[in-house]
Formats: structure tokens, C-alpha cells, sequence
């Protein structure tokens, strides 16, 4: 099973999500239910390996304190739309700590810099829809009213369907 951590937009964000992007990206449509932002993919694990994280989920996420998330921009990466996120010196601190905890307990994670961003949809119809919805020029303005205080963190398996990936709570922390 695919296993991440990550901390979950709240109900209203995520709402607010898809009112002010619908009908002006690239793609057809945001599955609001599972937007988040990923703070550390283990990838597929054995249930031993599930369990281990599980025993130390707690203990690890445990006397954080929470803190605000502000969006910055919209952006193509790849074959995938991403709505980053603005320099946050308590969300890369939390990220690089679990990421740290959890290698001591033998798990690997890729080496590159932590790149925060909402992963909002992937453009595999990009070259024939709506090529004259640009991204690059996305109000800031409507970026900001997505702020919100990060309050919450989860430990989620990734299940993948047909069409999109269902993420599955396991486990959930409340940050102080």
C-alpha cells in the first residue's frame, strides 16, 4: 500500500478551491475531496512496515504547533497542475522533522528538496483542452482568500483507482 503524510486543506478551502478555479484552468475539473499537501511519501509499504509507522505517527507529530499556509501561485510542473505554496519556514521545519524521525527508523525518502505545493489535477488532455486558459497569470488575489491555518496533520494511504487516486485517513494528529 502507498502511505504518505500530509496535512489536509480544510472543508472551506477546499470549497473555495473549486470556486474560484472552476471554468479557468486547463483542465476539466478538481477533485476538491482530496486536496492536501504532501509532507512525506513513503511509497508501497508491507503492513509490518505500515504498522511501525503507525506506533510512531503519534509520537512524532505530537507538541507541533500549528501554523498558516498561504498560496502563491498556479503552475504547470510536469504533466501535472500544482498550486504552490508561498515560502513557509514552519512547514518546511515540520516536513524536514518527520522526514528526519522517520529515517532513523530505517525509511528512505527522495532525495531532492521538499517542493510544497497542492496538487490540483494532471493535464493528460492539456494539448487539446482549453488551450486559452492560461495559468501564469492566475490572480493573486484569489490565491490569498485560500489562506488558512494548518491545524492538522494525516497519515494516508493512497489507493489507486480507475481514473484518480482515493486517500484514505489512517491516522490523524490535531497541532497545537
Amino acid at each position: 500500500m502507498r502511505i504518505f503524510t500530509a496535512i489536509p486543506l480544510p472543508k472551506k478551502t477546499r470549497d473555495m478551491v473549486g470556486e474560484i478555479t472552476r471554468g479557468r484552468l486547463p483542465i476539466p475539473y478538481i477533485n476538491t475531496t482530496n486536496l492536501h499537501i504532501t509532507l512525506n511519501f513513503f511509497g508501497e509499504l508491507t503492513d509490518p512496515e505500515l504498522e511501525k509507522i503507525k506506533q510512531n505517527f503519534l509520537q512524532f507529530t505530537s507538541n507541533q504547533e500549528a501554523f498558516n499556509i498561504e498560496f502563491e501561485a498556479i503552475t504547470k510542473f510536469r504533466n501535472q497542475l500544482h498550486m504552490t505554496i508561498a515560502t513557509n519556514t514552519e512547514l518546511n521545519k515540520l516536513q524536514g522533522y518527520l522526514e528526519k524521525q522517520f529515517q532513523a527508523l530505517g525509511y528512505k525518502f527522495q532525495d531532492h528538496e521538499y517542493y510544497a505545493h497542492v496538487k490540483l489535477g494532471n493535464l493528460h488532455m492539456d494539448n487539446v483542452m482549453n488551450q486559452q486558459r492560461k495559468v501564469e497569470n492566475f490572480p493573486k488575489e484569489e490565491l490569498r482568500k485560500l489562506s488558512f491555518r494548518a491545524e492538522t496533520i494525516t497519515l494516508y494511504e493512497s489507493k489507486l483507482l480507475l481514473h484518480h487516486p482515493k486517500y484514505i485517513p489512517l491516522m490523524e494528529q490535531k497541532l497545537l
